[in-house]
């Protein structure tokens, strides 16, 4: 089971840096946006931190989306087509 957790972690570190890439922002730059060190963010960039759901809400606001976009979950039409 900690395989999966460690997979999922990195993959939505990847769906972070892909996010803040198409805007062109830096890691500082979201950082300051969401209150959170720099550091803290890397970390979850990497796949090395889980996120608080604080952080979670606050990408949301930022990003003007929801938290399946923020965290790379297919929509459930998506994960019927798939099956």
């Amino acid at each position: 089971m900690e395989k999966e957790t460690e997979m999922d972690t990195f993959q939505i570190g990847n769906r972070l840096r892909e996010l803040r890439e198409n805007i062109h922002a830096t890691q500082q730059e979201l950082a300051e946006a969401l209150e959170v060190s720099h550091s803290y963010y890397s970390r979850l960039e990497e796949g090395r931190r889980g996120m608080i759901l604080k952080t979670l809400y606050r990408l949301v606001d930022y990003y003007d989306t929801d938290a399946n976009t923020i965290l790379n979950i297919p929509k459930k039409e998506e994960r019927k087509r798939g099956r």
